[in-house]
């Protein structure tokens, strides 16, 4: 599985890098807020994540994961998403591995109009919903996926920070969600709070936007940063990950990088510190039909 997924990341990546040079993805005023690896993003778009690898120590196991999600857009400001993850658990005693469960995600995103282009701020209203059943019988009887489904209306928000007169300071940009899960068996799992920011620093905007540098043109398409993702239940203990690392964003792909450490000791408990790999590419940069543009070529925000 993890040799097929390489194979068809260089492929995917030779394609990409035969088409445009544009750059495109969530855009308000100068800034372009990339796609984050633990949490999403506050834009919509026609893009694909494939694959996105997780590496987990259990305490008694190891635990990885290599997963998708496409987004496709249904209207200008209105996205699908579907994503999956192929699970493995190996032990001492025993060898899992089977799909998690199927989720979809809707979501819909306020345009950035022109007269507050300069605040580069930008936000989404979503729903995220965990389809129960859809995920391996093998995992689900082993307690390595959820038995039951849940539903999360979600908020999603950017601020870039260009407006400030310190030029040092003007490529950091915050994103952040927020999320009411709810569950579909509340005495097998409560509901909860789900929440999550990162903190960037765009080197693209500093080279593009502040100063051009004289430097290699592989650290100028760098942007450092930290996410934090955390989820309090109704009844029980928060848990979460900080996963520091790096995007590297070419013209139609990012690829990013990042370690998960556990956030609290509750989470540590549960899990050692692991790292995750994405890439990620812009469908709607260099791939003009059915898969990069909107089925409806119309913004319900505008009139």
């Amino acid at each position: 599985m993890f040799r097929f997924l390489l194979t068809l990341v260089a492929a995917l990546t030779c394609i990409v890098l035969l088409r445009t040079t544009a750059q495109a993805h969530v855009v308000c005023g100068d800034r372009i807020f990339p796609t984050t690896l633990t949490m999403d993003d506050p834009g919509v778009g026609d893009e694909v994540s494939l694959p996105t690898l997780q590496f987990t120590p259990l305490p008694n196991s190891q635990n990885n994961s290599y997963g998708f999600e496409w987004d496709k857009t249904i209207t200008r400001d209105l996205t699908l998403a579907v994503n999956d993850d192929y699970i493995t658990q190996r032990s001492a005693s025993q060898h899992l591995a089977g799909w998690d469960n199927l989720t979809l995600t809707l979501k819909d995103q306020h345009p950035c109009l022109t007269r507050y282009s300069h605040e580069e701020a930008v936000w989404s209203i979503g729903v995220i919903r965990l389809i129960p059943g859809t995920g391996s019988t093998l995992l689900r009887n082993a307690g390595a996926i959820s038995t039951f489904g849940s539903t999360a209306p979600t908020f999603y928000f950017g601020k870039g920070m260009g407006a400030l007169t310190n030029g040092a300071l003007r490529p950091i940009a915050i994103t952040g969600e927020v999320s009411r899960v709810f569950s579909d068996s509340q005495s097998l799992s409560p509901n909860a709070w789900a929440y999550a920011a990162s903190l960037q620093y765009s080197m693209p905007y500093y080279q593009q936007n502040v100063k051009a540098l004289n430097i290699p043109q592989w650290i100028t398409r760098l942007t450092p940063l930290v996410e934090v993702s955390m989820m309090t239940p109704d009844l029980g203990t928060p848990t979460g990950t900080i996963a520091p690392g790096f995007l590297y964003d070419a013209p139609s792909w990012q690829l990013g990088a990042e370690a998960v450490i556990p956030a609290n000791n509750a989470t540590r408990q549960m899990q050692g510190t692991g790292f995750i790999i994405q890439y990620h590419v812009f469908l709607d940069t260099y791939y003009k039909s059915w898969f990069g543009k909107p089925l409806i070529n119309k913004n319900f925000w505008r009139k």
